[in-house]
């Protein structure tokens, strides 16, 4: 672990079923290895976050899932806080915010009254490399907000690693829930990016009636955000010779390609299929 004057907790969200449970999900479509939708994923996750981050906390937010993590019992950084029904994909959920969005909620109202400087979150597909990485991105955040550049995908910022300052949570949290709309209205990466400027906040109602080119040009002017400054979240190709980077919907070569460069023992669990 480094030793840094940032102090931070991680969040995540969880959500895990078996296979019969997968078989009825066909319809979505699902990207990557099936391993990152496994169980014993979350041993590479979590030693991705050992090697690389020191947190206050790693606060693990469950939807209500069938299967729980191995989690580590001897680190008392680890919260497991579970809620009492799965809210669902933001394209197809249950009341006013996906599973997701619930465990973002959740983890900085957490951060909030743990008296961190930063909530950061790391999906729980999402990889991350380089020792440091963290407070790298922390020095160079030049607004209270930093996430993926969404440059490459069908989303005007990426949220599986994402940074937020302790001074911006409470304006972030009341602009995120006063929207009206639902997440399959209107999607996360839109709102983030909303609701780091009241202006934006204010507009909500009608930014969504606009075309996708219009309403991100006008977030593009009107939100303040920093991107990391690193790849690559959902973005393709990874150059694994980076001394920083992150990425999520890992293929089972990506992962392995991860593995190899991060010099990690995964375990009888995943070697097997990296």
């Amino acid at each position: 672990m480094t030793n840094n004057s940032h102090s931070y907790i991680i969040g995540t969200g969880w959500w895990c079923t078996d296979e019969d449970e997968k078989i009825k999900l066909k319809e979505r479509k699902f990207l990557g290895s099936d391993s990152i939708r496994g169980r014993d994923f979350h041993l590479l996750w979590y030693e991705s976050i050992c090697r690389n981050t020191s947190p206050r906390k790693i606060l693990i937010v469950d939807s209500n899932s069938p299967l729980h993590p191995n989690l580590n019992i001897d680190d008392n950084r680890i919260e497991f806080l579970s809620l009492p029904f799965n809210a669902g994909h933001s394209t197809n959920h249950i009341g006013k915010w996906a599973g997701w969005t619930r465990s973002v909620i959740l983890g900085l109202q957490y951060a909030q009254v743990a008296d961190v400087d930063y909530f950061v979150y790391v999906e729980q597909d999402a990889l991350l490399k380089g020792q440091g990485i963290i407070e790298y991105c922390i020095t160079r955040m030049k607004t209270p907000y930093m996430f993926g550049c969404g440059q490459g995908t069908p989303q005007i910022l990426q949220q599986s690693f994402f940074i937020i300052h302790r001074n911006a949570i409470n304006h972030f949290l009341t602009r995120l829930v006063a929207m009206r709309d639902a997440d399959s209205q209107l999607c996360p990466e839109d709102k983030f990016a909303i609701a780091t400027s009241q202006v934006l906040t204010t507009m909500s109602p009608m930014l969504k009636k606009l075309s996708t080119y219009r309403r991100w040009r006008l977030i593009r002017l009107l939100s303040r955000y920093d991107h990391l400054p690193l790849g690559y979240g959902r973005t393709r190709p990874i150059d694994f010779s980076d001394k920083y980077f992150y990425f999520q919907h890992g293929t089972d070569e990506e992962i392995a390609n991860y593995v190899r460069v991060s010099d990690i023992d995964i375990g009888k669990e995943l070697r097997a299929i990296y």
